[in-house]
């Protein structure tokens, strides 16, 4: 009988979800934190405000069924990877939104909030398509949840 020898590759792949998993919880978050500074150097008042950041939430909602889809059809590896390049371009053209008059920015700060959104909701589903619970080492459980509560500065990889 010949045994194949397990390669440390998928402990490459597992370090590099649990990056981009931190990285995409943390920038939901970061909007809110800049939302003071946004508002004052924009001129956006508080009720526009709160619709830039609920329309990520919007978005991600809407597009989980979607995104399911997008996986079950392409599969995770390119769902993933087109995800992750979406988001980081519409995370990018956020920075630009203040070329443009009071108006538009709010517009086009909502739209790029709400596409970021769409972006990232096929996420989580692709994390866990990608890692057949079979497949996945038991000590990489920890570090994937870990990396959602780290990114948002919580202690994390207690055990329960």
């Amino acid at each position: 009988m010949q045994s194949t020898k397990q390669s440390r590759v998928r402990y490459l792949i597992l370090f590099m979800l649990f990056l981009v998993t931190t990285i995409n919880y943390a920038d939901r978050a970061t909007i809110s934190i800049a939302g003071s500074s946004i508002q004052k150097e924009l001129g956006i008042d508080a009720v526009s405000l709160g619709y830039i950041f609920s329309a990520f939430g919007w978005a991600y909602v809407i597009g989980q069924i979607p995104g399911g889809w997008l996986l079950d059809r392409f599969g995770s590896k390119k769902v993933y990877a087109a995800g992750i390049f979406l988001w980081s371009v519409f995370t990018i053209a956020q920075g630009y939104v203040g070329e443009f008059g009071t108006g538009v920015i709010v517009a086009s700060l909502f739209c790029l909030r709400m596409l970021v959104g769409l972006a990232e909701a096929p996420h989580s589903r692709a994390t866990r398509a990608s890692w057949r619970p079979g497949s996945l080492p038991k000590s990489a459980v920890p570090p994937l949840r870990c990396s959602t509560r780290r990114s948002t500065s919580r202690l994390c990889c207690s055990r329960r």
